[in-house]
């Protein structure tokens, strides 16, 4: 250790051991048996030799650091180890904590005295009882924990006690066994430690070690303070002499003037402590306490202290009021130092210091007191300046004022008489004044806040204030008057101010006048303040006259003091008649002025006046009589709605020509020509200036308004101000029949497409919600709610409230506990009538079904069975509907779904409504079913976009769960064991719908839809009860021969599983055929196809059903009915059902030779070639989809016989023979097919996707001529439309090369077809598509433009040179290009700088339909502009050069570079490779050498002469080909740089120029290499082409024609010293 190491220590050794060495106690310190100071922070570190765990070690090794992180570290490792420990902690960890914790506890840094406190408290809870002989040396510290001034670290040390000493008994336990330690650490730490000897202070700042100390001493005088309150005084026995010792030491009293406030309020609260526990040990001290706190302590700072410390004093000076005497030594008086403690006021302190202030000096000896006026002047002086310093809070003057009139009270009653004058009019009578009428040269005596009233109060009864007062206040209220009359003018900017002013004044001179009369005034007293409000009201009624009514300030005085009529009991005569008079005469000329709220007051001031009446109808007369304008509904509104209008009045009500007034005023405001201030502050409390009739007329009409589109806005405005002011209004209006119309408008409003108007209308109807639960009857407000969602189902307008909203409403009243407890009736509310649902779906069910459903409903051809009705009220435009185009029966059906769904409300209703419901919304899912396959078909909902669909999607999987889950629970039945009179509700609808499928009307065969379709499901949930089927075998026979076919075919339609596991249906089957084989179908039509339903609902609904009907009766029946389908006098349906039979029997013979396979297909061909249209006829029967439908399945049937195992060869021939015809047939119904869209027309769409599907497999040779399909990609079919494009895609190929070859040979230019050409003259636009639906699919008229630039490309892609360059030439004159890529790039985002990300789309192909439509729309446009880069890169480049969007160019550049030019860059360089590949190396002449690099984006081409290579670079930029190829030359051989700049640009002008066709500028480079090279021969001197220069033979000689280098001839002649040639010797001319 160096020297100066060893000089530090020394100090500071000494230094802890010489502070405080002659401290307080100093004497005495081995009665505690103190020894060295475990807190200094120069101490012997702890033994770590025994510890085990040497992380252990290095924890308490690091709680020795200086840095305040290190050591929480190390107490966070020791927490993680202590809690980690299974057994108790080690005895050497014990002890080394023991000595360590006291000085860590006390730690500058908050968290280490927190994890401190943590750490023992885990370390003592270890080790259980082992600490106990440890508690001596820590308890002080861990006590000391309690009172630091951190409240985290009191927390700390609250826990860490709770976690070893559960109760606070057992806490308090601890204080009373180890009170000695307790008061040796205490002792210790406030005898012998400072802050040098706590902190190093070579590394401790002052402030801090200030700090750290001030902590100390304040917590250890607090922990002493403790034991005197938390113990008993028997406890204190065995320890007193100790607790003597440490209140006789004058040094600790003096921490009551130590400059830290912590430690100040500690050393206060620890005498008060005294004071309460130890009084008579403190008898011996009160030299010392009297010094401190006398003495020194009045005159000290006590800023954060002054509370505790005054609250000491009361109970010092209660205690023992010798202090201030007997025990009083100091050079100054103790009346002295009094008054510089007063003068320091409260220092910061709250208000309750002026309290203590009082009680102290109600407890001081009489002897303090001032005697003499003067002295007690001295003093109140000296308080009044501590009350009004500068730092003294303004909360605390109210406070601070009332103690200082106390004190006055206090010493005034021993002055004599002359003296309290002369103190009164000097320290008290200023506050009075100065409250009344502020002076600013007087805020000395200012009382700010609420408090003044009250402390004038007090001040004018004091003493002998009364009798001041009565010569002073007339003086007060002459002031006053000359206030008034000098007011300030109208015209005058501080017009407003002064009058102000005046009525602040009014106020306070009343306050003042009523506080002092309350606290007790003598008589005489309230006779002065009568006379001088009886004046101050004459003079200000004459002001206001004489200036007609504009001083409103004059008037608001005279309201202000009539608010003291009573009180002052103004019975002066005179002034009751001139009050009478100025209301009768005066006032009314007068209300229409500034001061119409102030004579308002004024007026109804007198309400008991038997004048009242006529003064207040003259008032009102001025008023109505006045110019419309905004001054006029400011005097209504004074006149109407003041304060001060008695509970009683009806006077407003009353008066007619005020109601008119206030209905037109509202009427304004709802058309918007006025706001509703004027008419909401009528409408709203204390206003009672309408009469119920003019109430409910007012609110009449905002319900009306709320119909209205243009005042809807405003009358919303004028029911959140009734709702905001007066609910009481609404809650009753809304119980009558116009009520209910409000709750239904708004909630129609609260669906408006104006967000604001919704957002207001929804908040105003949960309010009026709220309002009407509350009601404690609640009968009639549930009743207005009840009406409304009734009339929300029987009507239907584009005003009506949407079915969601009713839903809600029957949820909230559903869920209310009021319903809950009457259910019964609410359930009949909530619920429709079933009648008029009934009455409501009539019309409906009265619709003739389109015969094209029979492709998409359960009963097939049953529909054609149905007689045709002319109903056409389903149609009828008068019929009701919402603005979504619902009808009544529709809104009805979803309701009640939703509200099933939404509550669990079903199981309340009785068996028989809930049969009715089951009943009708089973009719309702068949009626929906149908209008949603065929829009229109009968009309339930009128308006058919892709949002209501997916509505009515959404009822029909709503209303067939609950449907569903009925038939899940209803299982008893096909158990077999329940009785007649058991029948479920879903039992008793199955039976209603059974009966009323008889006769064959539209209602009928709807019913018998609805029951197969339960019926089946029934049996799906819960199979079928075996014992049951001799009865449904009976049942079918009896039905049957009742010849009510509907029935019938419900019946087979609902029962085909379990039929189809009985013979009985073969049998059922043969007797058909047989029937059907011996019909004649011109005779009886009906029958037949009758016959023909029911045989098909058994063969299509059960499997193999026709395998075991004999083979010669099916052939007997096939060759039958094969005529049928030639006979033009046979109907459609017959002829679809034919198709549908065949499809079933035809393979039941396959095996058959014959000729009806020629027949089938001949009659298949013939029907389609005659087709032309689709959409037929259907208003009737005669539709031909289900006929087209029927026979292209058949068509498929046969297809699938042809391509089996073993093919009946008769078949297969005729399939051969009619395969052209079939193409022409398929074709021509293909072309037919666009007549009519399909989005709409479920049996259509399902034709068309058949059709497809049949079309796509017809050989190529056997289809027409592209041109007739063009049309085909714009019609409105999606299946139509891609079979035609798929067609057409194939077609390409094979046409393009007779194309190129018919182009060389005739050369003649190529052209696009014009039919394709015209499919993209018109591009689409953003505008254009503003309105389509992509939630489906693609629009298709879009789709169809795309799907033709696809042909387009396919025309390029597979055309010859030639021909593409024509095509380009083409499209270029046209100018198709520009709004392709206009539309695309709009679409895709790049017009917004924000394109797509198209990142997962493989843009080099397409596959539709893999995408959402949007999706595949932008995947689509993506390849488009792929192929757009590929075959046609000049076009696309030019749009983009003369694109004048600079937005849209910078975001086509990037995103072209990101996503779209690695593929196109990718396949150019491949075709490179390809064409390099496919050189022609029979004329190694003419091969280039190609290296592509694909990562580099280079093309290599060279070219090798004569073991040198001459060679170019071909880069392409990352835009490619936006961005130009650039082509480079890398090795120039042969020729001279001239000609070898010209190669290179000839090379690059071809590829620019050959629209960016990189082996176009390759060939155009080797042609200029090979042509140079042509011919050419050896040197006849280095018998090389190629000289070292790089040059060609160049130099002839004249006589024998050789070739030579002019290198190599130049060094010939250099070294053969001739000029002649080489070779033949001859003078050579070397020119």
């Amino acid at each position: 250790m160096s020297k100066r190491q060893l000089k530090s220590q020394a100090s500071s050794s000494r230094a802890a051991s010489g502070a405080f060495g002659s401290g307080f106690g100093a004497g005495s310190a081995s009665a505690f048996g103190a020894t060295s100071s475990p807190l200094s922070y120069v101490a012997e570190p702890p033994d770590l030799s025994s510890i085990s765990d040497p992380n252990v070690v290095v924890a308490f090794k690091n709680l020795s650091k200086r840095d305040s992180t290190t050591k929480a570290k190390a107490l966070e490792d020791l927490q993680t180890y202590v809690s980690s420990l299974r057994e108790s902690v080690e005895e050497a960890i014990l002890e080394a904590w023991i000595k360590i914790y006291p000085r860590t506890s006390i730690d500058s840094s908050r968290r280490v005295r927190q994890l401190a406190h943590v750490v023992h408290g885990q370390i003592s809870g270890s080790a259980g009882k082992r600490i106990a002989k440890y508690m001596p040396k820590a308890v002080g510290a861990w006590l000391c924990g309690l009172y630091d001034n951190d409240r985290s670290v009191v927390k700390s040390t609250q826990e860490s006690f709770q976690q070893v000493f559960s109760t606070p008994e057992k806490l308090q336990n601890i204080r009373r066994a180890y009170q000695q330690p307790i008061l040796e650490y205490c002792r210790d730490a406030i005898d012998n430690e400072s802050t040098q000897t706590l902190s190093d202070e070579r590394t401790v700042s002052p402030d801090d070690a200030e700090t750290k100390y001030n902590r100390v001493i304040a917590s250890c005088i607090s922990v002493i303070g403790s034991l005197f309150t938390d113990l008993k005084p028997e406890d204190f026995t065995k320890h007193q002499t100790d607790y003597n010792t440490v209140l006789s030491d004058e040094n600790l009293w003096i921490f009551a003037v130590y400059r830290d406030a912590s430690v100040r309020r500690s050393t206060h609260r620890f005498l008060r402590s005294c004071l309460a526990k130890q009084q008579e040990a403190l008898e011996n001290n009160l030299d010392a306490i009297s010094k401190s706190y006398l003495a020194n302590g009045l005159n000290s700072d006590q800023t954060g202290s002054s509370y505790d410390y005054v609250e000491a004093m009361v109970m010092l000076t209660t205690a023992y009021p010798t202090v201030w005497t007997d025990h009083y030594t100091s050079k100054k008086s103790v009346s002295q130092r009094l008054r510089q403690f007063l003068k320091r006021g409260s220092q910061g302190g709250p208000r309750e210091f002026w309290d203590g202030v009082a009680k102290m000096f109600q407890k001081l000896p009489k002897s303090v007191l001032p005697t003499t006026g003067v002295d007690a002047i001295e003093l109140l002086s000296a308080m009044q300046v501590g009350i009004i310093r500068k730092d003294e809070p303004r909360p605390n003057l109210g406070a601070a004022y009332s103690a200082y009139l106390d004190v006055v009270t206090l010493l005034s009653s021993t002055l004599p008489e002359a003296d309290q004058c002369k103190l009164l009019n000097e320290l008290v009578l200023p506050i009075i004044p100065q409250y009344l009428r502020p002076d600013p040269d007087q805020t000395q005596w200012t009382i700010p806040g609420t408090h003044g009233s009250t402390t004038v109060a007090k001040a004018m009864v004091l003493g002998m204030m009364p009798s001041v007062l009565e010569t002073e206040w007339p003086k007060y209220a002459g002031l006053f008057i000359e206030d008034i009359k000098t007011s300030s003018p109208e015209q005058s900017k501080d017009f407003d101010k002064s009058q102000t002013a005046l009525i602040h004044q009014a106020v306070r001179f009343s306050i003042a006048q009523t506080q002092a009369i309350r606290n007790g005034a003598s008589r005489s007293l309230q006779q002065v303040f009568s006379k001088a409000s009886a004046s101050i009201i004459t003079e200000a009624l004459s002001v206001l006259k004489a200036r007609n009514g504009k001083p409103y300030g004059a008037a608001g005085v005279v309201a202000e003091m009539l608010r003291l009529y009573e009180i002052l009991e103004l019975t002066n005569t005179e002034l009751r008649e001139h009050l009478d008079t100025f209301i009768q005469q005066d006032l009314s000329k007068l209300f229409l002025s500034p001061s119409c709220a102030q004579l308002a007051d004024i007026l109804y001031s007198f309400k008991d006046s038997p004048v009242f009446e006529n003064a207040w109808r003259a008032t009102l007369g001025a008023v109505l009589d006045a110019t419309d304008s905004s001054a006029k509904f400011t005097y209504l509104e004074n006149l109407l709605a003041s304060p001060k209008i008695p509970q009683s009045f009806e006077l407003a009500s009353l008066d007619l020509k005020l109601q008119d007034h206030i209905q037109q005023q509202v009427q304004l405001a709802l058309e918007g020509n006025s706001d509703w201030s004027f008419s909401a502050r009528i409408l709203q409390p204390p206003a009672r200036a309408l009469s119920a009739a003019s109430t409910d007329e007012i609110l009449a009409s905002m319900t009306q308004a709320l119909s209205i589109t243009g005042r809807a806005p405003y009358a919303l405005q004028g029911v959140n101000q009734i709702l905001k002011h007066n609910p009481t209004l609404l809650r009753s209006f809304v119980t009558t029949s116009r009520g209910s119309e409000l709750i239904r408008n708004l909630l129609f409003l609260a669906e408006s497409p104006d967000d604001h108007v919704a957002q207001e209308a929804s908040n105003l109807n949960t309010s009026i919600h709220a309002i009407l639960t509350q009601d404690a009857n609640g009968s009639a407000p549930k009743q207005s709610m009840f009406e409304v969602i009734q009339n929300g189902l029987k009507d239907a307008s584009s005003t009506s409230v949407s079915v969601e909203t009713l839903v809600d409403l029957a949820k909230k009243m559903w869920e209310t506990e009021a319903s809950k407890s009457s259910s019964g009736d609410t359930i009949n509310n909530l619920f429709p009538d079933g009648s008029a649902w009934k009455v409501a779906l009539a019309p409906f069910l009265e619709v003739t079904p389109k015969s094209s459903l029979a492709i998409t409903n359960s009963l097939a051809g049953a529909v054609y069975l149905i007689k045709p009705t002319s109903s056409k009220a389903a149609f009828s435009k008068s019929l009701s509907r919402d603005s979504n185009g619902y009808s009544v029966a529709f809104r009805t059906a979803l309701y009640v779904t939703q509200l099933i769904k939404e509550c669990d409300i079903f199981n309340s209703l009785s068996l028989e409504q809930q049969a009715e419901i089951l009943e009708l919304l089973a009719l309702t899912l068949q009626l929906a079913n149908d209008n949603l396959a065929l829009a229109g078909s009968n009309n339930l909902w009128s308006e058919y976009t892709p949002e209501i669909e997916t509505d009515i999607l959404l009822f029909m999987s709503d209303a067939q769960a609950i449907l569903a889950e009925q038939l899940r629970r209803d299982s008893t039945r096909w158990a077999g064991n329940a009785e007649e009179s058991d029948l479920s509700s879903l039992e008793l609808a199955i039976q209603t719908l059974r009966n009323n499928s008889k006769g064959t009307s539209p209602a009928a065969y709807y019913s018998a839809r609805a029951h197969s379709t339960l019926v089946s499901e029934l049996v799906e949930i819960h199979g079928w009860n075996s014992k049951k089927t001799s009865e449904m075998q009976a049942t079918y026979k009896d039905l049957r021969r009742s010849q009510d076919v509907l029935v019938t075919a419900g019946f087979l339609a609902g029962y085909k599983s379990p039929l189809s596991s009985t013979k009985f249906t073969t049998r059922m089957c043969g007797e058909y055929v047989a029937d059907l084989t011996g019909l004649d179908i011109e005779q009886h039509p009906e029958k037949g196809l009758r016959q023909l339903v029911l045989l098909n609902l058994i063969l299509h609904g059960q499997e193999d059903a026709g395998e075991d009907i004999a083979k010669q009766r099916v052939i007997f029946f096939v060759k039958h009915v094969i005529p049928w389908l030639q006979d033009d006098a046979v109907t459609l349906p017959v002829k679809a059902e034919v198709c549908r039979t065949l499809a079933i029997l035809l393979p039941v013979i396959s095996d058959i030779f014959g000729s009806h396979w020629v027949d089938v297909l001949d009659c298949l061909t013939q029907s389609w070639s005659k087709t032309d249209q689709l959409d037929g006829n259907e208003s009737g029967m005669d539709s031909p989809i289900p006929y087209i439908h029927a026979s292209l399945k058949l068509y498929a049937v046969l297809r699938t016989l042809t391509q089996g195992e073993d093919p009946n060869d008769d078949l297969c021939d005729a399939w051969k023979a009619a395969e052209e015809e079939v193409a022409k047939g398929l074709i021509n119904l293909l072309k037919h097919s666009q007549h009519f869209p399909d989005e709409f027309h479920q049996p259509l769409k399902i034709v068309n996707e058949l059709l497809a599907r049949q079309v796509s497999k017809v050989p190529l040779q056997h289809l027409e001529e592209s041109e007739e399909l063009f049309p085909l990609l714009y019609v409105e079919s999606e299946p139509v439309q891609q079979t035609a494009f798929d067609l057409l895609h194939k077609q390409i190929p094979a046409a393009q090369e007779q194309i190129s070859v018919d182009a060389a040979l005739e050369k003649r230019t190529a052209r696009l077809p014009e039919e394709l050409l015209s499919l993209i003259l018109e591009a689409p636009t953003m505008t254009s598509l503003a309105d389509a639906n992509f939630d489906r699919s693609m629009p298709l008229p879009l789709r169809g433009y795309l799907l033709s630039w696809l042909l387009v490309f396919d025309h390029l892609q597979h055309a010859s040179y030639k021909v593409k360059t024509d095509y380009i030439e083409h499209i270029k004159e046209g100018e198709y290009l520009a709004g392709l890529l206009d539309f695309m790039f709009d679409f895709l985002g790049h017009a917004r700088g924000k394109p797509v990300d198209v990142s997962k789309f493989d843009v080099t192909t397409y596959s539709p339909d893999l995408e959402p439509p949007e999706k595949d729309t932008q995947w689509l446009l993506t390849h488009l502009y792929y192929l757009c880069l590929k075959h046609i890169p000049s076009l696309a480049k030019s749009w983009w050069i003369d694109c004048k969007s600079r937005q849209k160019v910078i975001a086509v550049e990037s995103w072209t570079e990101k996503f779209i030019s690695p593929h196109v860059i990718s396949a150019a360089l491949t075709s490179v490779s390809e064409w390099a590949a496919a050189q022609d190396t029979s004329n190694e002449s003419e091969v280039l050498q190609v290296r592509v690099s694909q990562r580099a984006r280079e093309v290599t081409a060279a070219y090798e002469v004569d073991e040198q290579t001459m060679m170019i670079m071909i880069r392409l930029p990352g835009t490619y080909p936006l961005g130009q190829a650039s082509v480079e030359g890398v090795n120039r051989v042969a020729v001279d740089e001239k000609k070898w700049q010209s190669w290179v640009r000839t090379t690059q002008g071809v590829i620019t120029f050959s629209n960016g066709d990189l082996p176009d500028g390759l060939r155009a480079w080797r042609r200029n290499v090979v042509g140079a090279l042509k011919g050419q021969t050896e040197c006849a001197i280095c018998y090389s082409i190629i000289s070292g220069d790089k040059q060609l033979p160049s130099k002839k000689c004249s006589t024998c024609k050789n070739l030579f280098h002019s290198s190599c001839l130049f060094k010939w002649f250099k070294t053969s010293n001739a000029s002649s040639c080489p070779l033949c010797r001859n003078a050579f001319n070397y020119g």
